[in-house]
C-alpha cells in the first residue's frame, strides 16, 4: 500500500532534516580529521586518496549495507541495533544463542557515546570557522560551544518536536548550502573527479602503509549517523528514508566533499579548514550560523535515539524504571530526565577533556566503528536465518562489510591513549550497570518465586477462611503469572479479607515493539470472582493500568459501578555478605533499585486506588 503524497512529503522531509542530520554535518570536520589522525602531508596522491576512500564509503558502508539491505530487515516496522537483535534472537540458533542479546546491548553502550561525542564535535565543528575571521581564543570557542550545548540539553524537556518545527527545514537549506559549496570547489579543480575512481582509494592505502592504515580511523567519520537512518526506520518509514538518501542527500554529501579534494589540490594551506575555505570571506558569519544550527538538529536526533533506546531497555528490564515524559502524541517523542542529565554531564566532560573536533575524532570514531561492525555481524545472523541464505552465500557477499568494519575498529582502537579511552570507559560503565541490573533482578526473582505458591494451592488454603468479601475490586500486581503476588499474601496476613473481585495481574513486555490489541490481554478465571489476568506490550509501547482496567470494564469483569484499588508490593533490600555480588557491585544494585520509579508511577495507577506493602529482601 502507497503513501499518500502529502504523507510522503512529510516524511521525506522529515527523513533530510533528522535522520541525516549527524552524517550531513560531517563535512565540517572529517578530512581535516583524516589527515591530522594519519599525520598525513597535503599532496596531490593523499588528497585523491582520501577523497576516493570518502566516496567509496558512501557507496558501499551507507548506501549498500544501509540504505540497500539493513533497511529492509525490520521488527514490526522498527530498525535500530537493539531491535535488530531482539529479532534475531527469536530463530532457532544452533550456536552462541545469546550473542544477538549481548550484540545488541554492547551495541545500545556505544550508542550512548555516540549521543554524549556526537554534539560535542559537531558544535565544536561549527564553531572552529571563527579562527578564520576573527581572533578568539581557543578557550573562547570551548566556552561558547558549553553554553550552546547547555542550551541544547535544558531545551530536551520541551520535547524535540519544539527543535524539528523550528530547525528541522534549516537542514534543507543546509544540503543545499553544501551542494554549492562543492561545486564552487570543483570548478577550481575539475580533476578532482578523478577520485571517483576506486582506484586512488586502493593507492593511497596501499602508498601509505601504517599511515594509510591509521588515516581510516578519520575516515569513518565520513558515514557518522548511518546507524540514525536504520534506528530511525520505525518514524520515518523505508522509503522517505532511501529517496531522501538517493536523490538528495548522498549527493550533496558527495559534491561537497569532492569540492573540499579540489581545493587542497589548488591549495594545500586549505587543510587548517576545508570546509570554511570553500566560501568566500564575506559569506563565513552566516555559514557558521547555518552550520551551528545544522549541529543542533544533528545533536537532536542522536540525543532522541539514545532516549527511545532508553525507554526500550527499560521495557525490557535491562535498566531500572526512570521517569519518562511523553513529549507529544507522536509515537517515540520521549524525554527521560535522568538520561538527559548523564548525557548531558559526558557531553560536557568531552568539550573539556579534548577542546576540538581534531581531539575528538578518535573516541568518535571508535564509537561509530563499533555500533557499525556489530550491525555487520547482525546483519550476517539475518541474511542466514530471516532470509534463508547458506552460510557460504552470506559469507561471499556480506563478509566484505564486516572485514572493512573490523579495520575501522581496529584503526581507532590503536589510539586507545589518544582518546578512544573516553567511548570505551562509556560503554564499559553503561554495560556494566545493565549486567548489575540484570544479574540482580534474576537473584530477586529467584527469592521470590521460592516464596511464591501456585494460585490454585494458595486460594485451596485460604478459601476457608475468606468466605465473606468487602465490596469492590483489588488488582494485585505480579511478576509471575499463576503465582501469588507478595502483596496479596502480606494483605491476607494483617487484613484479613478479600475483595469481591480480584484480579491478578502480570504485565508482560514481549521482544516486539507493538503488540497487537487483539492479543493483548489473557484472563482466565480460577476461583468464582477471582481471575488471572496478563497484559502485554511492546518494548515500544506504554504500560498503563487505566487501559487494562478498562478492557476489563468493557469485558464485563468489572462493573461499572466499582471501586478498583491497586495493591503494590514495593522492595526494600538490605546487604547480605554471603551474597555472589562484590561489594561494589551490590551497592550500585541497591542504589539502582532505591531510585528506581514506583510501580504506580511507572504504570500511571492514580495515587488515591494504590496501597502499597513493602517486602523487604536480602541482596
Amino acid at each position: 500500500m502507497k503513501q499518500p503524497k502529502e504523507d510522503f512529503k512529510k516524511m521525506l522531509i522529515g527523513a533530510i532534516g533528522i535522520v541525516y542530520g549527524d552524517i550531513g554535518t560531517s563535512p565540517l570536520y572529517a578530512l581535516k580529521s583524516c589527515f591530522t589522525i594519519g599525520s598525513l602531508a597535503v599532496t596531490e596522491i593523499n588528497t585523491l586518496g582520501i577523497i576516493s576512500l570518502f566516496i567509496w564509503m558512501l557507496i558501499l558502508m551507507t548506501t549498500i549495507k544501509y540504505v540497500c539491505l539493513l533497511l529492509t530487515i525490520n521488527n514490526q516496522g522498527e530498525g535500530g541495533v537493539l531491535a535488530l537483535a531482539l529479532l534475531i534472537s527469536k530463530y532457532r540458533l544452533q550456536k552462541w544463542k545469546s550473542l544477538p542479546i549481548i550484540l545488541g546491548i554492547l551495541g545500545g553502550a556505544l550508542l550512548v557515546g555516540d549521543g554524549a561525542i556526537t554534539p560535542a564535535i559537531s558544535v565544536l565543528g561549527a564553531l572552529e570557522g571563527l579562527h578564520l575571521i576573527t581572533e578568539l581564543n581557543p578557550r573562547h570557542i570551548v566556552l561558547i560551544s558549553i553554553a550552546i550545548l547547555l542550551g541544547l540539553f535544558a531545551l530536551q524537556r520541551r520535547g524535540s518536536d519544539l527543535i524539528g518545527t523550528y530547525f528541522g527545514p534549516i537542514m534543507i537549506i543546509w544540503f543545499l548550502a553544501i551542494l554549492i559549496l562543492g561545486i564552487i570547489g570543483i570548478s577550481q579543480n575539475p580533476s578532482i573527479f578523478k577520485a571517483l575512481s576506486p582506484y586512488y582509494a586502493i593507492h593511497f592505502l596501499i602508498y601509505n602503509g601504517t599511515a594509510g592504515f591509521i588515516s581510516m580511523g578519520g575516515a569513518i567519520l565520513v558515514i557518522t549517523g548511518a546507524e540514525a537512518l536504520y534506528a530511525d526506520l520505525g518514524h520515518f518509514g523505508k522509503r522517505p528514508i532511501q529517496t531522501a538518501w538517493m536523490y538528495f542527500v548522498f549527493p550533496a554529501l558527495a559534491l561537497n566533499y569532492l569540492g573540499q579534494g579540489a581545493l587542497l589540490l589548488e591549495n594545500p594551506a586549505a587543510i587548517s579548514n576545508p570546509f570554511y575555505n570553500l566560501a568566500p570571506q564575506m559569506l563565513l558569519y552566516p555559514l557558521i550560523i547555518l552550520a551551528t544550527i545544522a549541529t543542533i538538529t544533528a545533536s537532536q536526533s542522536i540525543i532522541s535515539g539514545v532516549f527511545s533506546l532508553a525507554w526500550q531497555a527499560i521495557m525490557l528490564e535491562y535498566l531500572p524504571r526512570l521517569k519518562v515524559i511523553h513529549t507529544s502524541k507522536h509515537r517515540g517523542q520521549i524525554y527521560i530526565p535522568t538520561i538527559n542529565l548523564l548525557l548531558c554531564i559526558l557531553t560536557i566532560t568531552a568539550v573539556l577533556k579534548f577542546q576540538n573536533s581534531d581531539n575528538l575524532a578518535v573516541a568518535y570514531g571508535l564509537s561509530v566503528s563499533g555500533v557499525m561492525l556489530i550491525s555487520s555481524i547482525l546483519l550476517i545472523y539475518s541474511a542466514i536465518y530471516k532470509w534463508k541464505w547458506s552460510k557460504f552465500k552470506s559469507a561471499a557477499l556480506l563478509s566484505p562489510f564486516l572485514i572493512l568494519d573490523i579495520n575501522f575498529f581496529l584503526t581507532n582502537l590503536v589510539k586507545i591513549f589518544e582518546g578512544a579511552w573516553y567511548t570505551l570507559l562509556i560503554m564499559a560503565a553503561v554495560s556494566y550497570i545493565i549486567w548489575v541490573w540484570r544479574s540482580g533482578k534474576k537473584m530477586l526473582s529467584e527469592q521470590k518465586l521460592l516464596c511464591s505458591s501456585s494460585v490454585t494451592t494458595f486460594l485451596a488454603e485460604h478459601k476457608k477462611s475468606y468466605k465473606h468479601r468487602i465490596p469492590g475490586c483489588a488488582v494485585f500486581m505480579s511478576h509471575y503469572p499463576g503465582k501469588i503476588p507478595n502483596a496479596l499474601v502480606i494483605n491476607l496476613r494483617h487484613n484479613k479479607f478479600l475483595h469481591e473481585k480480584v484480579i491478578l495481574l502480570t504485565v508482560i513486555t514481549k521482544e516486539v515493539p507493538r503488540v497487537p490489541k487483539a492479543e493483548k490481554f489473557f484472563f482466565e478465571e480460577i476461583e468464582k470472582d477471582i481471575f488471572i489476568v496478563t497484559a502485554s506490550f511492546g518494548f515500544l509501547e506504554v504500560p498503563n493500568l487505566h487501559e487494562v482496567t478498562t478492557w476489563a470494564y468493557d469485558g464485563g469483569i468489572i462493573k461499572h459501578d466499582s471501586s478498583v484499588s491497586c495493591f503494590l508490593s514495593k522492595e526494600t533490600l538490605i546487604a547480605n555478605n554471603r551474597n555472589i555480588f562484590d561489594e561494589i557491585s551490590k551497592s550500585l544494585y541497591i542504589f539502582l533499585s532505591n531510585n528506581a520509579l514506583s510501580a504506580h508511577d511507572f504504570f500511571k495507577v492514580p495515587n488515591q486506588k494504590v496501597v502499597e506493602l513493602v517486602v523487604t529482601y536480602k541482596v
